[in-house]
């Protein structure tokens, strides 16, 4: 954003917590406006909001590595969104998880209309010959198979299946 385009804030703290926003500051290489403006962000759009602490359920440890330059940009953007890395990654896999249940379900619908779609088909009256023909084709075929094996059996061979 331009100068331009930013107004000032003035407030009035405590002073211990004006010492503890400063030790932060210097600790995070942050200035005093990008550190208003990510906590103002943060409250007035939070981006996910889960507590961290003690929970009854199981847990269990997920670990990758990633590129340096992927690690930056994501610490960066975690100070900017005031984040932890394990709100951000819980809050990314949430989210896909989220979509894909979503996506199945919308998969599921669309197959149950196609379903009905058919069933509400009315079935046709007429009985239609798919033989084509086959059933000629089979009895001359049975015919010459049959004079084969009496051949067969006057040579003394015999071949069954």
């Amino acid at each position: 954003m331009a100068d331009a385009e930013k107004k000032g804030l003035t407030v009035k703290i405590d002073a211990d917590l004006h010492a503890e926003v400063r030790q932060y500051l210097e600790a995070h290489e942050m200035t005093m406006a990008e550190f208003v403006s990510m906590a103002l962000q943060d409250e007035l759009h939070p981006k996910i909001n889960m507590k961290e602490g003690t929970t009854m359920e199981k847990t269990r440890t997920l670990a990758f590595q990633i590129p340096e330059e992927l690690y930056l940009r994501i610490k960066d953007y975690l100070q900017r969104n005031n984040m932890t890395q394990r709100q951000f990654v819980i809050g990314l896999i949430e989210d896909e998880l989220q979509r894909e249940q979503e996506e199945l379900e919308t998969e599921s619908e669309a197959i149950s209309d196609e379903d009905e779609d058919i069933e509400e088909q009315p079935a046709e009256e007429e009985e239609t010959d798919i033989s084509g023909g086959f059933e000629d084709e089979s009895a001359a075929y049975d015919e010459k198979a049959n004079k084969e094996e009496s051949e067969d059996e006057d040579q003394g061979f015999e071949m069954t299946m």
